[in-house]
Protein backbone atom coordinates (compact mmCIF):
# COMPACT_ATOMS: atom_id res chain seq x y z
CA UNK A 1 0.00 0.00 0.00
CA UNK A 2 1.40 3.39 -0.92
CA UNK A 3 1.99 6.34 2.05
CA UNK A 4 1.69 9.14 -0.10
CA UNK A 5 -0.55 10.94 -2.13
CA UNK A 6 -0.13 11.33 -5.91
CA UNK A 7 1.04 14.95 -4.87
CA UNK A 8 3.08 13.98 -2.43
CA UNK A 9 4.54 11.33 -4.58
CA UNK A 10 4.95 14.07 -7.68
CA UNK A 11 6.60 16.30 -5.32
CA UNK A 12 9.50 13.96 -4.33
CA UNK A 13 9.73 12.73 -8.25
CA UNK A 14 10.08 15.99 -8.97
CA UNK A 15 13.01 16.86 -6.46
CA UNK A 16 15.38 14.16 -6.90
CA UNK A 17 14.99 14.27 -10.32
CA UNK A 18 16.47 18.20 -9.97
CA UNK A 19 18.75 17.06 -7.83
CA UNK A 20 20.23 13.85 -10.17
CA UNK A 21 20.20 16.53 -13.09
CA UNK A 22 22.63 19.07 -10.56
CA UNK A 23 24.77 16.24 -9.99
CA UNK A 24 25.04 15.38 -13.71
CA UNK A 25 25.81 18.70 -14.42
CA UNK A 26 28.36 18.97 -12.03
CA UNK A 27 29.93 16.31 -13.32
CA UNK A 28 30.50 16.86 -16.70
CA UNK A 29 31.67 20.13 -15.41
CA UNK A 30 34.49 18.48 -13.57
CA UNK A 31 35.26 15.85 -15.97
CA UNK A 32 35.64 18.86 -18.19
CA UNK A 33 37.81 20.14 -16.00
CA UNK A 34 40.34 17.58 -15.35
CA UNK A 35 40.30 16.57 -19.19
CA UNK A 36 41.81 20.10 -20.05
CA UNK A 37 44.53 19.66 -16.60
CA UNK A 38 45.23 16.13 -18.01
CA UNK A 39 45.76 17.54 -21.89
CA UNK A 40 48.07 20.27 -20.44
CA UNK A 41 49.92 18.65 -18.09
CA UNK A 42 50.98 15.64 -21.14
CA UNK A 43 51.51 18.92 -23.55
CA UNK A 44 53.81 19.99 -21.04
CA UNK A 45 55.27 16.30 -20.49
CA UNK A 46 54.69 16.48 -16.68
CA UNK A 47 52.74 13.22 -16.52
CA UNK A 48 52.93 10.38 -19.20
CA UNK A 49 50.16 8.08 -21.19
CA UNK A 50 51.52 5.47 -19.59
CA UNK A 51 50.54 7.00 -16.31
CA UNK A 52 47.54 7.96 -17.16
CA UNK A 53 47.21 4.12 -17.93
CA UNK A 54 48.01 3.14 -14.98
CA UNK A 55 45.85 5.50 -13.22
CA UNK A 56 42.69 4.20 -15.19
CA UNK A 57 43.46 0.96 -14.49
CA UNK A 58 43.25 1.56 -10.78
CA UNK A 59 39.96 3.82 -10.82
CA UNK A 60 39.11 0.91 -12.95
CA UNK A 61 39.57 -1.69 -10.09
CA UNK A 62 38.53 0.44 -7.65
CA UNK A 63 35.01 0.74 -9.17
CA UNK A 64 35.08 -2.77 -9.50
CA UNK A 65 36.20 -3.34 -5.62
CA UNK A 66 33.34 -0.36 -4.54
CA UNK A 67 30.56 -2.42 -6.21
CA UNK A 68 31.57 -5.48 -5.17
CA UNK A 69 31.13 -3.94 -1.76
CA UNK A 70 27.61 -2.47 -2.61
CA UNK A 71 26.10 -5.77 -3.95
CA UNK A 72 27.61 -6.96 -0.19
CA UNK A 73 26.00 -4.78 1.67
CA UNK A 74 22.54 -4.87 -0.57
CA UNK A 75 22.71 -8.80 0.17
CA UNK A 76 23.17 -8.27 3.56
CA UNK A 77 20.38 -5.77 3.88
CA UNK A 78 17.79 -8.28 2.28
CA UNK A 79 18.89 -11.19 4.26
CA UNK A 80 18.42 -8.72 7.26
CA UNK A 81 14.95 -7.54 5.86
CA UNK A 82 14.07 -11.68 5.22
CA UNK A 83 15.10 -12.46 9.05
CA UNK A 84 14.01 -9.38 10.33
Amino acid sequence: MNEFTPEQEQFITEVVARLCRRYADVIEKLATEVHALTMVLVEKRLITIDRIEAARRQLDLAYDLTQALQIRALIKDIDELETG
